[in-house]
């Protein structure tokens, strides 16, 4: 295994004394300690942007399906208002959305590049209140972009106050849509209809909560596939385009569960794109994301004329080891791969071979290395302001659901996480053979 990339003296004093730590919780107290860039090449900053939204009235958010109006104003560091206007706010998430640091669903009123990101109005504050480094999120979509997922959402940090109230470092996220900047697939209006038109674009996620109004099971696994796009896709009008996706999804298991799976004329490499299939594995799989394995926050899309891509990537909160089941606490051992089509496909050897070639060019170029520089570059962007965050929050002394270990500060999360990391990648690469 090739050395990490260069440590700086105060993390390396934080990763050794984290060893006994972490002795019970999957990681080996005997290895070397993972090394991070030196803190010279990374800024600490003094204050994030702030972004003040303020209710019309002051009505609370208390809803994740009715949106409250109001505005919203961005300003830069150095006092100047970047973007302000109207918006509409609700909640969202599952789990997240009962815990005390709330995420919430933007629509803005226009349109309008926030912080260097393209312009929407669609846009996600995650609160990553259950993520104590407030970093998983960053970096899987780091880690997204390095392996080269078409699109991966953008983010980024800021500090948000909601009627006046200080509510914490959060992340304002592009919402996974489909819009030229994000999903680029055309959006299917109710005359698509021909042979063509029908077939795309189509943005689902595989969810067994059933979150949206639209939802089919596969016919030859546990998944469900949800559609909230468009959204009157259960009206009769729309008929055509749900018997296409559902046939679509059902050809796709057909192909992967075929005796000739793995022929790339009438196999499974006829209906997926095989290359964002391993994109998507290898990202969830090394960050061993808990719902990784085709059952809650999995994206699809299906294209005009085309096959069945995997991703964006999205909600990797409980990832990187901040679980306690399902075995994503530990860092041996296969967690996407126990999914049905990705069991099944890796019973193609040339799959297996593709994942593991794959695997050994991101070992072997840096890319894996960028991984730890990004989370030792988190680290210290965060390291000021983080402190207002936990002030408002005070819980790294306190055990939030699903956490794996309470460190009690937030170097000691950044360690906790970063040794994780190491030995699920040392395993990983025994287990490749490489």
């Amino acid at each position: 295994m090739p050395a990490l990339s260069a440590l700086s003296a105060r993390a390396a004093l934080a990763s050794l004394a984290a060893v006994a730590l972490l002795a019970g919780c999957g990681s080996d107290p005997a290895s070397p300690a993972p090394e991070v860039p030196p803190t010279n090449t990374i800024t600490a900053v003094e204050a994030l942007p702030s972004m003040m939204v303020s209710t019309t009235n002051q009505v609370p958010i208390t809803s994740r399906e009715l949106y409250v109006t109001g505005t919203y104003r961005i300003i830069d560091t150095d006092s100047k208002v970047l973007n302000e206007g109207a918006l509409e706010i609700r909640g969202r998430g599952n789990t997240t959305w009962i815990m005390p640091k709330k995420p919430y669903r933007l629509k803005l009123g226009a349109g309008a590049a926030l912080l260097g990101m393209p312009s929407s109005k669609h846009w996600v504050l995650l609160a990553n209140y259950s993520d104590k480094t407030l970093a998983r999120n960053d970096v899987t979509f780091e880690f997204s972009r390095l392996v080269g997922l078409e699109w991966t959402p953008r983010s980024q940090y800021v500090d948000l106050t909601v009627n006046g109230e200080y509510q914490g470092v959060y992340q304002l996220v592009e919402h996974v849509r489909i819009a030229p900047e994000r999903v680029n697939i055309p959006e299917l209006k109710v005359s698509d209809t021909t042979a063509s038109a029908v077939s795309g674009g189509y943005l689902m996620e595989v969810d067994e909560r059933r979150g949206e109004d639209f939802c089919f099971n596969s016919t030859r696994t546990t998944m469900i596939f949800c559609l909230s796009n468009p959204e009157t896709l259960n009206d009769p009008a729309w008929a055509r385009q749900r018997a296409y996706i559902t046939n679509y999804i059902k050809q796709v298991d057909d192909a992967i569960f075929s005796p000739r799976f793995a022929d790339p004329q009438t196999g499974y490499a006829a209906y997926i794109d095989v290359e964002s299939a391993i994109g998507y594995y290898l990202v969830n799989e090394l960050f061993k994301n808990v719902d990784g394995n085709l059952r809650l926050s999995t994206y699809l899309y299906k294209k005009r004329d085309g096959k069945l891509f995997f991703g964006p990537v999205w909600d990797f909160d409980l990832a990187l080891g901040n679980v306690t089941y399902d075995g994503a606490d530990l860092t041996e051992g296969w967690h996407t791969r126990t999914a049905a089509w990705f069991t099944r496909l890796f019973q193609d050897p040339a799959f297996a071979a593709r994942v593991k070639a794959r695997w050994n060019e991101l070992r072997t170029n840096g890319t894996l290395d960028k991984v730890d520089q990004r989370i030792a570059a988190r680290q210290k962007y965060l390291s000021k302001v983080q402190a207002r965050n936990f002030a408002k929050w005070p819980i790294l002394n306190t055990w939030v659901w699903p956490n794996r270990v309470v460190t009690g500060s937030w170097d000691g999360e950044y360690t906790a996480m970063a040794y994780w990391l190491f030995a699920r990648r040392k395993w990983m690469e025994g287990a490749f053979g490489s």
